[in-house]
């Protein structure tokens, strides 16, 4: 069983960035390093601390991102479509609760993806109030499937 992660502070691995890559100049560049992070816990640690530069005025200008794929996903396990997915019941046994938990990780890691690419194509359009509002969504979701994360951990489901 993993340790559980204070979700009181903000989760700031020292490599959520590769360490040769710049400090984000923009806020649309941030958005595009959430984006492009695979791994789920590195993706809500990233969404977590660009959104605390953006609080703290680190970014230079909004600018302006266009994700073209899809955005990172972990490489394991792979993505099939919803018809291929076993049927998992959820109940409130411990197996059902796992399932559950499961299910609403997902939903928060695409909620991040999905408030920075908002972020990344209408910031520079909508204005700083918009990109305040979705920064902290991102932060928001980011923090929640970290807490999900660790509570299918501690289930030994992580």
């Amino acid at each position: 069983m993993k340790p559980v992660t204070n979700h009181h502070a903000p989760v700031l691995p020292p490599d959520s960035l590769a360490p040769d890559s710049p400090a984000p100049e923009s806020l649309a560049a941030a958005a595009r390093a959430v984006l492009t992070t695979g791994p789920a816990r590195a993706k809500a640690a990233v969404s977590q601390e660009m959104a605390a530069r953006w609080r703290a005025g680190n970014f230079a200008e909004i600018g302006a991102f266009t994700l073209t794929g899809r955005p990172a996903r972990p490489s394991a396990p792979t993505l099939v479509p919803p018809m291929k997915v076993l049927k998992r019941k959820i109940s409130a046994d411990p197996r059902g609760r796992v399932a559950l938990l499961h299910a609403l990780a997902h939903i928060e890691l695409n909620a991040i993806d999905l408030a920075w690419d908002l972020v990344a194509r209408f910031g520079a359009a909508k204005g700083p109030e918009f990109c305040d509002d979705w920064v902290a969504v991102g932060a928001d979701e980011g923090r929640h499937f970290l807490l999900l994360d660790d509570r299918l951990a501690e289930l030994g489901a992580g």
